[in-house]
């Protein structure tokens, strides 16, 4: 399993909680508990841009560079001071970038330091206090190259539990296959961080074939029943194959988007890492509302792997 080497932290300009920032801490000290492992590297990235200024044309290209060079100094000097009294004496990096394009920014800054993870506060909207994603979360579930950690704003304390919700692909999916082994080997690290047993988590989801329906004797009872048998024995063999007992396998019918998190609900973990392969289309857009949904509804955090995490090369032991 890999080490995590460097930790992007992404920063919420101006708020004084700062969920991702804590997380990455957390981390770290548990590789400082663990005799002879190094902390990770943290980064604290802030992308800072002055909107106002392209719907204005009367300032000159030296009063815009101006505004802006005095602006990334303002947000400069405010995140050192922040970080003077709240990294908890770990020495922390510091990154303030000028980008109207922050998910681009992130994922270019994590491609350069080679970071192993992202960590981005859960944005909370007002009303009822729930969880929505921004064009900068979708941003960055999309094309991020490394895992993306969605912190929620609460303290970090391991419930012994790790949940990671893989899927059945078929034979010849060799993507889908990856994919499982990638989210993994992402948990198992961090399973092993905080002593955490890993729980997979299954969505069998409900299919009638058409031509089974003209078959003599059918019932969609009958096809379900065959479908849960095979996700059932294909679940129990991916888990024993990698250590995990049965009664750590939690397969069950449903949706995706209702069948995670009700099991979340149920087994409290520290965090769920979920993923897709898919790099558009609805499949793309059932992981973020699965996100959105599970960030929402529960007390852990989400850890996603992205689809183009899936295709660097897999994670191999120290």
């Amino acid at each position: 399993m890999k080490k995590i080497k460097t930790v992007i932290a992404v920063i919420e300009p101006g708020q004084m909680r700062q969920p991702a920032l804590m997380r990455a801490l957390s981390i770290s000290q548990y590789y400082k508990r663990q005799s002879g492992r190094r902390a990770p590297r943290i980064i604290a990235l802030m992308s800072v841009y002055d909107f106002s200024k392209d719907i204005s044309s009367v300032l000159s290209s030296a009063e815009e560079q101006k505004i802006s060079n005095d602006l990334l100094h303002k947000k400069r000097a405010w995140l050192e001071a922040y970080l003077q009294v709240n990294a908890m004496g770990y020495e922390v990096e510091t990154r303030v970038l000028w980008s109207k394009n922050a998910g681009k920014s992130i994922t270019q800054t994590a491609k350069e330091e080679a970071a192993d993870l992202i960590i981005k506060t859960a944005d909370e909207h007002g009303f009822f206090d729930g969880v929505f994603f921004t064009p900068l979360d979708w941003q960055l579930l999309s094309s991020s190259a490394v895992p993306v950690y969605i912190a929620k704003d609460q303290v970090w304390a391991p419930t012994g539990i790790i949940a990671v919700a893989i899927a059945v692909p078929q034979e010849d999916d060799a993507m889908g296959r990856m994919l499982n082994m990638r989210m993994l080997r992402e948990a198992q690290e961090l399973s092993r961080l905080t002593r955490c047993r890993i729980h997979l988590i299954n969505a069998i989801i409900p299919v009638i074939s058409p031509a089974a329906m003209d078959l003599p004797g059918f019932t969609p009872q009958l096809l379900s029943e065959e479908n849960i048998r095979e996700s059932c024995r294909r679940v129990l063999s991916f888990a024993s194959r990698h250590g995990i007992e049965p009664e750590e396998c939690h397969i069950r019918e449903g949706h995706p988007d209702e069948v995670i998190p009700a099991i979340c609900h149920e087994l409290r973990p520290t965090a769920l890492f979920i993923g897709t392969s898919a790099r558009r289309g609805l499949a793309m857009a059932l992981l973020g509302n699965i996100c959105q949904r599970v960030t929402d509804e529960l007390d852990c955090d989400v850890a996603v792997v992205t689809p183009k995490s899936v295709m660097r090369k897999l994670p191999t032991a120290d």
